[in-house]
């Protein structure tokens, strides 16, 4: 048995393998013995530690204040002194530190300095200094409000004969943003602005990606680090449009078949405008009618109308005009009041007849008086439409038709009273 034991050692000891073993668990444990004996204190430095703030009890917390920022950004160095045995074994996680908001009591940024936790103080080792020995905190309310974006294109011109208009904001549902961060900087915001750097000649409309850029009341960039934007991704569409100065025109309603309206006398306070709009659509453009006048309403004299514009789709004017000024100067017209008796029906159904009035009394008709002096029944016929009327009588609505003259019409309006059988 002493021989397989004295064997076995052997063995052991010529083995190279455990002898190397051997040779490393010995070299450190004659390491460690040497290096507590001849130097029992021990420094060490940690680096990128970071700090901890209990907000816990203090103003920031029970009026509703944030930290502003990350405040893991700031690193600290650690230097820690102790017994050797007690600090070579630490890693930067067993070392603990933190400020105190308890000085905070109104929004601001703050210098507060930084300590060792208490489970820190009371182990065996010391942490005898801490780089930087503060650090800068901004505490503040976090708010949140929306705000109209206005598109901004850079560098953008236009085609000859062409107009590049102010930008318009697309891609997202509306054209706001809703922003939350500190109250000190989304007070400062007063304009949001969705910016697309084109810089280059258009000749269409062209749609860019633009990037929103914030702005205080003296036009200075807002710094975004602190904020949160409901959306970051929008566009700006550049409208090319092209402009043209066109006649106005009015028509009148209710004017008997064949009337010439070129025969009145008609004015505008403005002859022309100028309108813009989609180059295809302003190409089209020759005029701009007006709302019609109700011819029946124009006698002898001067008469003032202000009308409205009625525009093309996709036009619109260059100028601020609301409404056009037209005068209609019939100054040298003159009126006569004639009993119509020839009345034509139509549209009466197949197996009905009528009865009326012999003739329309006191019918007053308007024209040049060279024409009117001339004019009698004769000229004149009363239409009545019986479309859709049965049987009974019936009131309808009564236009004439004035033989051979295209420069008279009909002032006011008139019915007559028609029996169906």
């Amino acid at each position: 048995m002493d021989f397989l034991k004295k064997l076995s050692l052997r063995k052991l000891i010529f083995d190279k393998r455990f002898t190397i073993t051997f040779s490393v668990i010995m070299a450190f444990l004659i390491w460690m013995v040497i290096t507590v004996k001849q130097k029992p204190i021990m420094q060490r430095t940690f680096t990128d530690l970071t700090v901890n703030i209990n907000l816990e009890n203090t103003f920031v917390a029970e009026n509703g204040m944030n930290i502003i920022g990350d405040i893991s950004e700031q690193k600290f160095t650690v230097v820690v002194t102790g017994p050797t045995s007690a600090v070579s074994g630490l890693s930067a996680a067993d070392l603990g530190i933190y400020a105190s908001a308890g000085e905070v009591d109104a929004p601001g940024t703050y210098s507060l300095k930084v300590s060792p936790t208490s489970s820190t103080v009371a182990a065996e080792y010391e942490i005898t200094s801490i780089t930087p020995p503060a650090i800068d905190v901004n505490f503040d309310y976090v708010d949140t409000e929306e705000f109209t974006i206005s598109a901004s294109a850079e560098g953008v011109t236009a085609a000859d004969g062409l107009i590049a208009e102010s930008g318009l904001v697309g891609g997202t549902e509306s054209d706001t943003v809703t922003i939350t961060g500190p109250r000190t900087v989304i007070g400062q915001i007063t304009t949001v602005s969705a910016v697309a750097k084109v810089n280059k000649t258009l000749s269409a409309t062209e749609t860019f990606d633009a990037e929103i850029i914030l702005f205080d009341a003296e036009g200075k960039e807002i710094d975004q680090k602190h904020l949160t934007l409901s959306t970051n991704k929008v566009k700006v569409t550049v409208p090319i449009s092209k402009k043209k100065t066109v006649p106005v025109k009015v028509e009148f309603t209710n004017a008997p078949s064949g009337f010439d309206a070129s025969t009145l006398a008609v004015s505008y306070n403005y002859a022309n405008v100028t309108v813009i709009g989609t180059p295809e659509t302003v190409d089209k453009t020759t005029q701009v009618n007006l709302t019609p006048i109700d011819i029946s309403t124009i006698s002898t004299g001067t008469k003032n109308f202000d009308l409205s514009l009625k525009l093309p789709e996709g036009v619109r004017l260059l100028d601020s005009i609301d409404f056009i000024r037209v005068t209609v100067n019939a100054a040298g017209y003159s009126e006569k009041t004639i009993d119509v008796s020839s009345v034509k029906y139509t549209g009466l159904s197949s197996g009905l007849s009528t009865s009326s009035l012999s003739s329309i009394k006191n019918v007053k008709i308007c024209g040049p008086r060279n024409v009117i002096r001339n004019l009698n029944a004769d000229n004149i016929t009363a239409e009545v439409d019986l479309t859709d009327k049965k049987t009974g009588q019936h009131t309808v609505p009564v236009k004439f038709k004035l033989n051979g003259y295209n420069n008279v019409w009909v002032v006011g309006q008139y019915t007559t009273t028609v029996t169906i059988k």
